[in-house]
C-alpha cells in the first residue's frame, strides 16, 4: 500500500469515528429528550449517555437542541455530497438521490417529526438549521448546476417536495428517493392545472 493510499485509508477511519460519535451524541440526546422532555435533559447527563466530555459535544453539536434533532447546522454527509458531485443525469434527480437516498431516511424523519410534536420548543431550532442546510445544499448544487440561480430553483423545489413527501400520510414501499422525486413531478405537474369551472363552484355553492 502507498503513503497516499495509507493516508486514504486513515481518512476514511478518521470520517467513520466521528460519524459513530456524532451518531451516539445524537441517539444520547434523542433518546433522554423524548423519554424525560427537553426541559429536563441537560447536556452532562447527554455527555454521560454518550461517553463523551462537553468538549467533544461542542466540537460536534452547537446546542442540545441541535443534538436531540441530530442537526449540526455545520456540513452535509461527506460522503453524500461526494456521491452527488459524480452523479449523472439531471440535477434535481441527484439532489432527491443525495437529500433521500439513505435507507434510514423514512425512519429518521419520522423520529423528527415526533420528536418536535411532542416538543415544540424544538421547533425555531430546527427551522434555523434547515434554512443553514438549504444555503449549504445551494453552494454544492451550484458546482454542477449551469447559474446558481438554476441551483437555487433546484434546492427550493427539491425542499418543498421534500416536504410533502415528510408530511404526507400515503403509506408507500417505494425507496425514500424515489417518493421525493415522485412529489417534484406532482408539483411541477400541478403548475398546470385547470381552474374549476366558475359555474360549477357556483352551483355547489
Amino acid at each position: 500500500m502507498t503513503i497516499l493510499e495509507n493516508a486514504e485509508a486513515g481518512d476514511g477511519l478518521r470520517e467513520r469515528k466521528k460519524a459513530q460519535t456524532r451518531r451516539a451524541i445524537h441517539e444520547a440526546a434523542y433518546r433522554l429528550v423524548d423519554e424525560q422532555g427537553f426541559e429536563s435533559t441537560t447536556i452532562d447527563q447527554i455527555c454521560h449517555q454518550a461517553d463523551v466530555s462537553s468538549r467533544t459535544f461542542f466540537n460536534y453539536y452547537p446546542s442540545k437542541n441541535a443534538a436531540a434533532l441530530g442537526l449540526s447546522g455545520e456540513s452535509l454527509d461527506d460522503g453524500a455530497a461526494t456521491r452527488f458531485r459524480s452523479a449523472s443525469g439531471s440535477l434535481v434527480d441527484a439532489l432527491c438521490d443525495m437529500i433521500a437516498g439513505g435507507d434510514q431516511f423514512a425512519a429518521r424523519h419520522l423520529r423528527l417529526k415526533r420528536l418536535v410534536k411532542r416538543n415544540p420548543e424544538l421547533m425555531p431550532t430546527l427551522g434555523s438549521l434547515m434554512t443553514a442546510a438549504r444555503g449549504r445544499l445551494i453552494d454544492l448544487a451550484a458546482e454542477r448546476a449551469a447559474s446558481r440561480d438554476e441551483a437555487e430553483l433546484a434546492v427550493s423545489l427539491v425542499l418543498a417536495a421534500l416536504a410533502l413527501t415528510v408530511h404526507s400520510t400515503t403509506e408507500s414501499d417505494l425507496p425514500s428517493a424515489v417518493r421525493l422525486r415522485s412529489s417534484v413531478d406532482a408539483i411541477v405537474a400541478v403548475r398546470n392545472a385547470p381552474l374549476r369551472s366558475a359555474e360549477l363552484v357556483e352551483t355547489v355553492a
